[in-house]
């Protein structure tokens, strides 16, 4: 069961990573009518790199589908030993107290391999920014 949106994790994450001003704003892809296919919605946000005084704003990273940004994001983790049992957890299915997760090869083969989507769902678990 998903609890929070592939957006809303974005945002959480992107919040948690600097992103300043988040918000959504339509867009209209390139070659597409407004009038036929309407507007599409992107979240945008001032990246954290920007002056304190920029008023520029980019399109967020999409965490849950990059796994070379979510691996960016990751860097943000002061506690890794929680991440990696959320990471478990949610790869595994696992609704037990870390102290009682047992890795074999198998499993650890599929933590290490967990897609964008699982990633961001730990991250926001472990930031304590999970919405059911």
């Amino acid at each position: 069961m998903i609890d929070m949106t592939n957006e809303e994790l974005n945002v959480e994450i992107a919040e948690h990573c600097g992103w300043r001003n988040i918000r959504e704003q339509d867009y209209q892809p390139f070659g597409t009518d407004p009038y036929i296919d309407g507007p599409s919605q992107v979240w945008v946000g001032i990246h954290p790199e920007s002056d304190v005084d920029s008023k520029e704003y980019e399109v967020i990273p999409d965490y849950c589908n990059d796994l070379n940004e979510m691996h960016d994001a990751e860097k943000y983790i002061l506690d890794f030993g929680r991440f990696g049992d959320e990471l478990a957890k949610v790869v595994l299915g696992y609704t037990g107290t870390p102290e009682d997760i047992t890795l074999n090869y198998w499993a650890l083969q599929r933590v290490t391999h967990a897609n964008g989507r699982q990633r961001a769902e730990a991250f926001v678990k472990t930031k304590g920014k999970w919405k059911k």
